[in-house]
C-alpha cells in the first residue's frame, strides 16, 4: 500500500520527504560544528541556561538584602540571611561537580570562598572557571590574584580591581568590597558600599512585586482546581470543543514546518550574524545584541508562518480561524488563560514542595521550577529601558503569538487528528520541548507545552494559550531581571 493518511502517496511526497530529511540533517550538522555554534539565535540562550545557577543567585541575593537592609526592613533575621547563603553555596557546589562543570557557578564560589577568607579554595574555583571559560581568563586570574593571601602591594589591587570592574553586577560589587577594604580606599568602598545598598532596596522591592502576583497566581490556582475537582470529580471532562479536530493539514506538513522552523533558526542566525554584527556592534552598543536577536526572531518567525500559511491556504479561505485564532466570547478566553496557568504553576509548586520534603537539598529544584528553562545572563544582563522594553515585546508579545499558532494550531492541530487526545499533547509537548535546543529544561518546556495543548483543546482558541504563555514568560522575565539587577 503506497498510501496513508497521515502521510499521502508515498512515491509523490518522496522528493518533500527528501528535503525535510536534508533540512534535519543541516541542522544537525551546523549545531554540531563549534565555531558556528555561537551564531545560532538560540545558542547563547541555551549555553547560560545550562549554568544553572539562577535559583542560587537568588537566596544569595535575598540573604545580601536581609543584611544590607537589616532585620525588620524585609521581614527576615539575620539566621535567615546565613541559611539564604548556605542554600547559595551548596546549590553552586552541586554545579561545579556536575558531569558539567559551570564556570558561572565557579565562579560565583570563589567569590564566596574569597569573601569568607577562604584564599586557597577560592583559587581552585577561579581556576576552575578559567579552564570552562578560557576567553575570560585574565578575569579570573586577575580576580583570584585580589582573594590570594600574597601580599601584594596597593598598586597591583588596584590594577586587578581595574579588571574586576570591567564587569558589572551584584556578584562584581561584591568582590569589589573585599578588594577596596584589603586597599583601604574608603572613598571606593563606601562608593561600592552604597551601590550594593542601592541594589538590595531594588532587588527586595521586586522580589516582593513577583511575590505578590505569584501568590495571586496561586491563590487563584488553588481555587481552580478545587472548583474543577468538585464538579467533575478526577475524571477527564469531554471536551466542550468539537471532537475530533478537523483541518486540511496532515502529520508530514506537521514535521515540514518543526524542520523548516529549525533549518530557518539555525541558518537565519548564522546569515543575520555575519551580515548585521559589524553594523550593530554587539559588543559595544548595548541595544546591539537585543536587536539583532530581535531580528532573527522575526525573520524565524516568518519563514515559518509563510510555510504554515501556505499549506493552510490551499484547503482554506480563513487560515487563520483554521488555525485556532478565534477571539469570540474573548474575556472568557482570558479567564481560560489565566485560571489555566494559575492551576499549572500551582500543581508545579506543589509537586516542587513534596519532591523537595522527600529528597532535601539532593534535589535540583531548578529543573522542576516553572522558570526551569531561563537563560539568566542574557536577558539578566539587560541595563537600560530599551534593552528590557525589546527583550520585553520579544519573550511576552511575539514569542506567545508566534509559538501558539505554530506548536498549538499547527503542530498540535495536525496530530490531533489522527490522535487520541493524550497522545496529541504528549508528543506536541514534547515537540514543543525539543525546538528549545534545551535539554536541562526539557522537562519543564514539555509540560508547559502539553498544559498550553491542554489550554487549545479545551477551547478551540489560541487566545487562552497566549494569555498563559504570556504570563508565564512575563514572570520568568521579571525573575531573570531581578536575580542580575
Amino acid at each position: 500500500m503506497s498510501w496513508h493518511p497521515a502521510i499521502g502517496d508515498y512515491r509523490q511526497q518522496l522528493p518533500r520527504i527528501a528535503a525535510i530529511a536534508a533540512m534535519f540533517a543541516a541542522t544537525a550538522t551546523l549545531i554540531g560544528l563549534h565555531q558556528q555554534r555561537a551564531s545560532l539565535p538560540a545558542e547563547r540562550w541555551y549555553q547560560l541556561s545550562r549554568q544553572q545557577v539562577m535559583e542560587a543567585d537568588l537566596s544569595w541575593r535575598l540573604g545580601d538584602a536581609i543584611e544590607q537592609l537589616g532585620e525588620g526592613a524585609v521581614f527576615a533575621s539575620s539566621t535567615t540571611a546565613q541559611e539564604m547563603h548556605e542554600r547559595a553555596i551548596a546549590g553552586w557546589e552541586r554545579r561545579t561537580l556536575a558531569r558539567r562543570p559551570s564556570h558561572a557557578a565557579a565562579l560565583r564560589l570563589g567569590v564566596a570562598y574569597g569573601h569568607r577568607g577562604y584564599s586557597e579554595q577560592a583559587a581552585e574555583m577561579f581556576a576552575l572557571a578559567a579552564s570552562l571559560d578560557e576567553e575570560s581568563s585574565d578575569y579570573y586570574h586577575a580576580i583570584s590574584e585580589a582573594y590570594s593571601a600574597a601580599d601584594l602591594s596597593g598598586e597591583v589591587l588596584r590594577e586587578k580591581a581595574d579588571v574586576i570592574a570591567t564587569r558589572e553586577g551584584w556578584l562584581t560589587d561584591l568582590a569589589l568590597t573585599d578588594v577596596y577594604g584589603r586597599i583601604g580606599t574608603d572613598d571606593l568602598l563606601s562608593e561600592v558600599t552604597q551601590r550594593r545598598h542601592s541594589a538590595a532596596v531594588r532587588f527586595a522591592g521586586g522580589l516582593m512585586g513577583i511575590a505578590t502576583i505569584a501568590g495571586l497566581l496561586f491563590v487563584l490556582g488553588v481555587i481552580t482546581l478545587a472548583v474543577v475537582t468538585f464538579r467533575w470529580g478526577f475524571r477527564l471532562r469531554k471536551s466542550v470543543a468539537h471532537v475530533p479536530f478537523i483541518v486540511p493539514w496532515r502529520v508530514i506538513d506537521v514535521i515540514e514546518v518543526i524542520a523548516v522552523l529549525l533549518f530557518a533558526m539555525v541558518v537565519g542566525g548564522l546569515l543575520t550574524s555575519l551580515a548585521l554584527e559589524r553594523v550593530l556592534k554587539p559588543g559595544e552598543w548595548s541595544l546591539g545584541l537585543p536587536i539583532l536577536m530581535g531580528i532573527q526572531y522575526i525573520i524565524v518567525s516568518a519563514v515559518t508562518l509563510a510555510v504554515i500559511l501556505y499549506r493552510v491556504r490551499a484547503h482554506a479561505s480563513r487560515p487563520f480561524h483554521t488555525l485556532g485564532l478565534r477571539v469570540r466570547h474573548a474575556l472568557r478566553l482570558v479567564g481560560t488563560g489565566v485560571s489555566g496557568y494559575a492551576a499549572f504553576l500551582t500543581l508545579t509548586i506543589g509537586v516542587v514542595l513534596l519532591a523537595s520534603r522527600a529528597f532535601g537539598d539532593s534535589l535540583p529544584l531548578g529543573r522542576l521550577l516553572p522558570f526551569g528553562q531561563t537563560t539568566e545572563e542574557l536577558i539578566g544582563s539587560a541595563q537600560t529601558p530599551g534593552e528590557v522594553a525589546i527583550y520585553f515585546v520579544l519573550v511576552c508579545i511575539l514569542a506567545p503569538i508566534f509559538e501558539e499558532l505554530t506548536f498549538r494550531g499547527f503542530v498540535f492541530g495536525g496530530l490531533r487528528r489522527f490522535l487520541p487526545v493524550r497522545s496529541a499533547i504528549i508528543i506536541g509537548g514534547a515537540a514543543f520541548a525539543a525546538v528549545h535546543l534545551n535539554a536541562e529544561a526539557f522537562l519543564m518546556i514539555g509540560l508547559l507545552g502539553a498544559m498550553l495543548c491542554y489550554l487549545y483543546e479545551r477551547s478551540r482558541s489560541l487566545l487562552p494559550g497566549m494569555i498563559a504563555h504570556g504570563l508565564h514568560n512575563g514572570l520568568v522575565l521579571a525573575v531573570m531581571l531581578l536575580q542580575s539587577s
